[in-house]
Formats: structure tokens, C-alpha cells, sequence
């Protein structure tokens, strides 16, 4: 097909969508709403090329007056079905109210149905912040405005792809399904099992916490007289945390399940225990054992030094996996040989047993060398439910140099193409196999006493998902043909029998 005959499709199915959003609310049906911010995530990175996120989806409840927002490009949308006056005026006041103007550059407010013919400028201007620009001409939106922005791009390749996301979700099957889900209430109402991303840990009731013993003096008399030894400058004072670090190594303990706070150590390690390694680097009789539930329960700031030592002990648990934390994109990723680096398969048991490969070698397509390898890898954070803590862990992908620890250069282009060809069934097989590798034991499982994680656990909701009828449609990437490796999906992991 060619470039006008996507567009002439984009505009038959952006007509359809403004009808649809009108009949549903004219019934008093606002689901639709919510549903269209989902779907024009997508065509808006194209038209205006950002990398927009649903904040009502990631929770992000600091920006009250805005839906999309792209933060390193600064840019913002609200979108909404009411297109008067107040609504705009509204819109900008909450927006000045809280300052957002600090964290976007620039702000749109995008009416799913129609904009009106003309707003007064010069009535909004108390309500726009200082040195901020905003226009109801160029800032408030509509279909017709994106239609005409989309007749301006170039790529014949983006304007195909803006049209297939236009009749995926506005194809008559999508219509009819919602059309079933909106008005006829015709979801199935039997339970469907869901596994949320999280998995239960547990650790002792009791952590610890005492003052600093170093004799800094003589911790950095040790570290200046390495570093003159390789030609480098003295340093005059070590920072608390570097000092603790080479304090311990002093002594011969690399152990990092602990956290600075005022001049406190904290950590799980039992510091009454006297062979604790630990007890040589504090005050003894400062030693206090306090309950975890009463610390992280007190305010904000002792859940957030909680939170601090419960990362830096799964730092610890997961070096005895062969993980390793990558403080550059703040991810877990399974660490590769720093010797000799090359691919690494890992044995796990779902229904059957099978091998995963977690570090992947990616060769150049034409001369067939190693260009970088790929590791799986996960981003993380601590979620505290009632009595209960779980890990929140999100599977991704670590791309690697040749020498298998820095980032590739490349890694942006070749993140972006494997998740072209990873859906959400790919990234729940890799959380099964998170699952099943924190959890499983064996008698060569060393033991680590400081925290666990269990395996997860599935839960049920009502009604069920239509799965098919939601499931997003796939992305074109114009600039998949500049990747020098060829990217796979990732196949291993096919049994959906590990719960």
C-alpha cells in the first residue's frame, strides 16, 4: 500500500474513534477514555517522536494534571473528552499549582473528541506559569490537528506504522468487543489466575544497628600509600561509605549487606555474635538490636533506609547467583566471565527440566564476529503489603561490549529491537524463571541467612480478560535495517506449567 493509502486508512479509523468516544460518553460510559490514552501512547511517540509513559498506569501521582508525559524530553499531554473552557483553565492551573513546569518544557492538552473552534488566550494567562509558553492555537489538540502532523512526516515507514495501531484498535472486531465489554456487560465472570510481578521475601525480625570504630587516619594512610604506588594523588579524607569499604577490606570482609545512616551501621549481621567480623569496625557498646516491623514502620525515612539495606543484601544474595548489580542502569544481570566472556546456560525445571541460555552471544551479521552479548537481566524494587514484603522484579535485557561487562554503544538500537519481537507472554517466562532460580534449593545451594525469596504465588480476578481482544499490535521500528546483529526473540521458554 502506498503512503496515501495508510493515511487515507488513518483517517477513516481516527473518525471512528471520535465517534466511539462520543456515543459511549453520550451513555454515560467513560471507560473509553482511559482506554484511549493506552492507544495514543503509541501514535503520539511517532507523530511527535517521544517515549511517553501512562503515569495513571506507572502510579507517578506527583503530576495530578497531566496522563503522558516523556521526561527526558519534557514533554507532557493531558487528555481528556471535555474540550471547554474551564477544562483547559483548569488544566493549567493544577499544572502551575504544582510546579510542573520545572520538570516539562512543554505542554499539550489533546481532546479525544473535538477541540472548539477559539479559546481566550488572554483570559488563560494567570493560570500559565511564569516563562512558560503555552498557546490554545499550537497547545491544545485534536484529531484533525494530529491528522495534519501526521500528513507532514516523511517516513512513508512510520505513517504505515501509526496506521496499523489506528485499525488494530478500531477494526471492527475491536469495536464490536468493546461495544460487548461496555454496554452489553458480557466479560465472562468466571476467575482467571494472574501472577503479579512480585515475589514474597523474608529476612530476620531483627537487624542491627551501632556507631562507626575506624581509625580513619589510618584506613587512609593504607589507601594513599596504594594509590601513590600506581602514580595517582593522595586523597585528604575517604567519603563514610568508601571508608567502611576499606575498613573492612582491611580486615578482609567484602561483605555489603549494610547501609550508612547519621553515622550508624546498619545490617542484618548479628553484631551481639562475637566472632561477627563486623564488630571490629563499631563501637561495641553502641550495638543495638532493633525490631525491622518497628523501624521501617516509623516514618518515611527509616522505610527508606530500610529499603537502602534490603537492596544492598540482595546485592549479596545475588553474587551468590551470579548476578550482578550494574549501578549504571540500576539493574540485576547475570554476570558474564571477565576472563574469557561467553555465552551461559543455566539448568531450571518448569513442568520438565530444561536449560535457559542467560547471556547470549550476538555475532555481526556479514563477518560473523562477536559484537556484543546479551545478558537477561531485571530492574527491582521493595513493596511492603500489610505484614508482607516482596521483591517487584521487571525482566529486561543487558546489552554488552565484546568484553562483557560495559554497556554496548548500540545497546538503545538493539534494546528497541527485541522488544519489537517480545510480547508480555515473553516477559512472564522470564519472571517464571526469576522465580524458579531465587527460589529452587539444592544441597549445593549455599546458604544465605539474610534474606529469601519464594517462589510466586498466583492470584485469581473477576471477570476475565479478554486477552486477545486487548493484546497491542506490533511496532515497525524505521531504523531496524542500522542493527549489524540479528535479533531473536527469545524461544527457550515455552512451558507456561512452572505454577
Amino acid at each position: 500500500m502506498n503512503r496515501m493509502g495508510y493515511i487515507s486508512k488513518i483517517n477513516t479509523y481516527a473518525a471512528r474513534f471520535v465517534l466511539e468516544v462520543e456515543g459511549f460518553n453520550a451513555s454515560n460510559l467513560y471507560d473509553i477514555n482511559i482506554h484511549a490514552e493506552g492507544f495514543l501512547i503509541p501514535v503520539l511517540n511517532e507523530v511527535f517522536g517521544l517515549r511517553l509513559e501512562n503515569l495513571n498506569a506507572t502510579e507517578k501521582k506527583n503530576y495530578p494534571a497531566i496522563d503522558l508525559a516523556d521526561f527526558k524530553n519534557r514533554v507532557a499531554f493531558q487528555v481528556t473528552a471535555t474540550s471547554d473552557f474551564d477544562k483547559i483553565k483548569t488544566t493549567l492551573e493544577k499544572f502551575k499549582d504544582h510546579k510542573l513546569n520545572a520538570a516539562f518544557d512543554v505542554l499539550y492538552i489533546y481532546i479525544i473528541t473535538h477541540k472548539k473552534d477559539k479559546y481566550n488566550d488572554d483570559k488563560l494567562q494567570p493560570y500559565i506559569p511564569a516563562d512558560f509558553s503555552f498557546s490554545t492555537t499550537d497547545h491544545v489538540i485534536d484529531k484533525d490537528n494530529l491528522l495534519k502532523k501526521i500528513n507532514t512526516l516523511s517516513s512513508t515507514l512510520k505513517i504505515e506504522t501509526i496506521s496499523k495501531i489506528y485499525e488494530h484498535e478500531f477494526s471492527e472486531f475491536q469495536v464490536q468487543m468493546r461495544q460487548k465489554t461496555f454496554v452489553n456487560g458480557c466479560l465472562k465472570t468466571e476467575a482467571e489466575p494472574i501472577c503479579p510481578n512480585l515475589l514474597k521475601i523474608s529476612f530476620p525480625r531483627y537487624f542491627y544497628q551501632a556507631e562507626l570504630n575506624i581509625d580513619e587516619e589510618a584506613i587512609t594512610n593504607d589507601v594513599n600509600t596504594y594509590l601513590i604506588s600506581i602514580n595517582k594523588k593522595p586523597v585528604k579524607k575517604l567519603k563514610p561509605g568508601n571508608l567502611v569499604k576499606k575498613a573492612l577490606r582491611a580486615i578482609h570482609v567484602k561483605a555489603g549487606e549494610w547501609v550508612l545512616h547519621e553515622n550508624y551501621i546498619y545490617t542484618f549481621r548479628n553484631l551481639d555474635d562475637r566472632t561477627e567480623p563486623f564488630r571490629k569496625i563499631v563501637d561495641i557498646g553502641t550495638i543495638t538490636p532493633i525490631e525491622c516491623k518497628d523501624y521501617y514502620d516509623s516514618n518515611e525515612n527509616t522505610l527508606r533506609v530500610f529499603k537502602h539495606l534490603l537492596r544492598n543484601t540482595l546485592m549479596e544474595l545475588c553474587k551468590l547467583k551470579e548476578i550482578e548489580w550494574y549501578g549504571q542502569q540500576e539493574i540485576f544481570r547475570f554476570a558474564n566471565n571477565q576472563v574469557v566472556p561467553n555465552q551461559k546456560k543455566i539448568k531450571w525445571k518448569g513442568k520438565n527440566e530444561a536449560t535457559k541460555t542467560v547471556i547470549f552471544e550476538m555475532h555481526n551479521k556479514k563477518e560473523g564476529h562477536i559484537v556484543c552479548f546479551r545478558s537477561l537481566a531485571f530492574k527491582s524494587s521493595f513493596l511492603n503489603i500489610e505484614h508482607d514484603w516482596y521483591l517487584v522484579l521487571n525482566p529486561t535485557w543487558s546489552f554488552t561490549n565484546p568484553g562483557g561487562y560495559n554497556s554496548s554503544r548500540f545497546e538503545s538500537a538493539y534494546m528497541a529491537g527485541i522488544k519489537r519481537l517480545e510480547a508480555n507472554g515473553s516477559i512472564y517466562n522470564y519472571f517464571r524463571f526469576f522465580s524458579y532460580y531465587f527460589s529452587h534449593k539444592n544441597l549445593f545451594t549455599p546458604d544465605y541467612p539474610y534474606i529469601e525469596i519464594h517462589a510466586a504465588e498466583k492470584l485469581s480476578i473477576t471477570p476475565r480478560l479478554e486477552e486477545k481482544a486487548w493484546k497491542p499490535v506490533k511496532i515497525i521500528e524505521s531504523h531496524s535495517k542500522d542493527i549489524d546483529i540479528e535479533i531473536k526473540a527469545d524461544n527457550e521458554l515455552t512451558d507456561n506449567t512452572l505454577f
